[in-house]
């Protein structure tokens, strides 16, 4: 995917590069943050190592995986019908 963003910007305002380099960054988290890439592709578009990036999000108050509820209830019906299987047989 590429995305384009025109931004108008005085030329003595600021470092255009900087600031170019500052959007793609938080673009790249908020698509993690909104489940639209994974961690992997995250990481690697920042240049950062797994750890790297965990830690990046951990600051940004960005949560590495999300367990909902839902998810919970899933694993607890596939446990159970683990255990039925495997006292079955």
């Amino acid at each position: 995917m590429k995305l384009e963003i025109e931004v108008n910007v005085a030329d003595d305002a600021a470092d255009k590069a900087g600031l170019q380099e500052h959007l793609r960054k938080e673009a790249i988290l908020a698509l993690f943050s909104d489940r639209r890439i994974p961690a992997g592709k995250a990481a690697h578009e920042l240049g950062l190592e797994r750890i790297a990036f965990m830690e990046l999000l951990k600051q940004r108050g960005i949560p590495y995986v999300v367990y909902t509820a839902d998810d919970w209830d899933a694993d607890a019906m596939a446990v159970d019908d683990f255990e039925r299987r495997r006292k079955a047989g």
